[in-house]
């Protein structure tokens, strides 16, 4: 029963840890403040100042200036920074 139960839970962790990896992968580096995560739970926008998307345990943050265009990123899994991206323009 236990082992049951075990491996129902690490099978989970897994499936979310493929999850997570590939919306990092589709995510990290977007200059788009319109691209989010595929699960979107929660989001934040002000004009001309942030738009943040939440999903199952991470979330994605686009720092914007006067006009919405692009300043730099975030992707945070579970509250941690994971990577950090700025406009190359």
């Amino acid at each position: 029963m236990w082992k049951k139960l075990r491996n129902v839970f690490l099978a989970a962790i897994l499936c979310w840890g493929i999850f997570v990896f590939v919306e990092g992968l589709r995510l990290i580096g977007s200059t788009d403040p319109g691209k989010y995560p595929l699960l979107n739970i929660s989001g934040t926008h002000i004009q001309d100042e942030l738009a943040e998307y939440g999903s199952l345990g991470f979330s994605q943050a686009y720092h914007l200036s006067d006009g919405d265009s692009f300043l730099h990123g975030e992707f945070r899994v579970l509250g941690i920074r994971i990577a950090s991206w700025e406009n190359s323009n």
